[in-house]
């Protein structure tokens, strides 16, 4: 089977000398994958290249058999993702900004956007203005959006920041049904990493702008009693590798 996301040789460098080398990964339809690194790692930057919202400076990324550079559009209408904190116009309420999100999408219907709103549990104050909402409460709108046309793909960069307990449980809820019911793949950088553990089938490591390991979470647990104890163990071998070159 074809994968829906290919990413080859994929590089990006900013001024300060961060940035990603050579990522190559695929992800295939139905997969949760998850994204672990550090702050500063590169996870964000993948995302966005992904997206479109930056251009590499070499390599390609291709969404269900388009290059989006060259397809953008093709590669992105079954794409749906929410990048880095979400901005709003706080003078909308949360029905009305998905309202707005509708009209880049064919035949969304006003059960369709009432349906997302119950399902991040927004619902109830659906007719509240945004600027009203507590940060947590911006994050599900920004979730309501991302998933509102019922992408294929969902592309979610720390989407339990802000997030109580009861919004954590209701996230993965939510990832979880629309995998085993609508077969929706699943890209996730988080520092959640029980969250993960919980979710993601396959995850990856990225430290200094590297893919370092990736992998089914069961093989990578083998030898290992959680995710967090082979991720530390992963940064704790980078790091001395780094220090002795």
């Amino acid at each position: 089977m074809n994968p829906i996301v290919s990413i080859q040789g994929l590089s990006k460098q900013y001024r300060n000398q961060r940035g990603i080398r050579d990522i190559r990964l695929e992800i295939g339809a139905g997969d949760i994958y998850g994204l672990l690194g550090p702050n500063g790692a590169g996870k964000t930057t993948i995302l966005k290249l992904m997206t479109g919202l930056i251009r590499p400076d070499q390599g390609t990324v291709s969404l269900f058999g388009s290059d989006i550079r060259e397809q953008f559009e093709l590669g992105m209408r079954r794409v749906g993702c929410m990048i880095e904190s979400a901005d709003f116009h706080d003078f909308l309420n949360a029905s009305q900004y998905l309202t707005c999100v509708a009209r880049y999408y064919p035949h969304i219907t006003k059960k369709r956007m009432d349906e997302v709103l119950e399902s991040v549990g927004l619902y109830a104050v659906r007719k509240d203005k945004i600027k009203n909402y507590s940060t947590g409460m911006k994050q599900k709108l920004a979730l309501a959006a991302a998933i509102l046309p019922e992408p294929e793909l969902v592309i979610l960069d720390e989407p339990t920041n802000g997030l109580d307990i009861e919004g954590t449980v209701m996230f993965r809820s939510l990832v979880q049904r629309c995998s085993e019911e609508l077969g929706t793949t699943f890209i996730i950088s988080s520092h959640m990493i029980h969250e993960l553990e919980q979710l993601c089938n396959r995850v990856g490591v990225i430290f200094e702008g590297k893919l370092r390991t990736e992998g089914r979470v069961t093989e990578l647990l083998k030898h290992n009693q959680s995710l967090e104890q082979f991720y530390i163990q992963e940064l704790q071998q980078a790091r001395e590798a780094a220090h002795s070159a």
